[in-house]
């Protein structure tokens, strides 16, 4: 129903009525754990293209960790499909390079 905001300076309480509320928790994106292994940029956030690769062949990312602009929850929906569908690609094309017409005539 709404939130009580102290100020934190003079101690003021003052309340505020609200019929929703969108907690933001952060700003910087827990991605430290991929230092040295996926480029990331001074933010944190994992470099991507416009179809979601990371600079590590075959991993992918999407969201808020990735350095797409517009935080929100529909822009990540939409990054993740991307990342999903150029996953699959990916997984696709592998495999087709990987049968070889030597490779293909071994198995006739």
């Amino acid at each position: 129903t709404g939130l009580d905001v102290e100020d934190r300076t003079s101690g003021q309480v003052r309340r505020l009525d609200l019929e929703g509320v969108f907690v933001q928790i952060g700003l910087l994106p827990d991605t430290g754990w991929l230092d040295g292994v996926i480029e990331r940029n001074r933010a944190g956030e994992i470099v991507v293209d416009q179809r979601g690769a990371t600079s590590l062949p075959g991993v992918f990312a999407a969201g808020d960790c990735a350095n797409t602009p517009y935080k929100q929850i529909v822009i990540s929906l939409g990054s993740g499909a991307t990342a999903a569908l150029s996953a699959f690609d990916h997984l696709i094309r592998s495999r087709e390079e990987a049968e070889t017409p030597a490779a293909a005539t071994l198995r006739a």
